[in-house]
């Protein structure tokens, strides 16, 4: 990634908070990666549902929590210019010795 590379935040739920960059298979044009959209999410936010909490062992009254990350497949879908994420979750030992 570059310091030109463009960015987008999308706030897309309450409250949450994505950040993606401009497809680097596509270059913005759209593809099987960004699902036509010219645009990777590669990171997210949010507040932890009190549900999550409640089934944690905590209590929602007294904790609350925000969460965050980045796909773990991300990077290197995007370094390999890989298009289908399925691809690392499969048992295709041609596609997995590659790395």
């Amino acid at each position: 990634l570059s310091q030109n590379q463009p960015r987008m935040l999308t706030w897309y739920h309450e409250p949450g908070v994505e950040m993606a960059i401009e497809c680097l298979v596509c270059g913005g044009k759209g593809c099987r990666l960004c699902g036509n959209t010219g645009w990777i999410e590669i990171l997210g936010a949010g507040m932890t549902h009190p549900q999550v909490l409640q089934r944690g062992g905590l209590d929602p009254e007294v904790y609350t929590s925000f969460t965050f990350g980045m796909g773990i497949d991300r990077l290197p879908m995007l370094r390999y210019r890989i298009d289908d994420t399925r691809l690392f979750y499969s048992s295709d030992l041609r596609f997995l010795r590659q790395f």
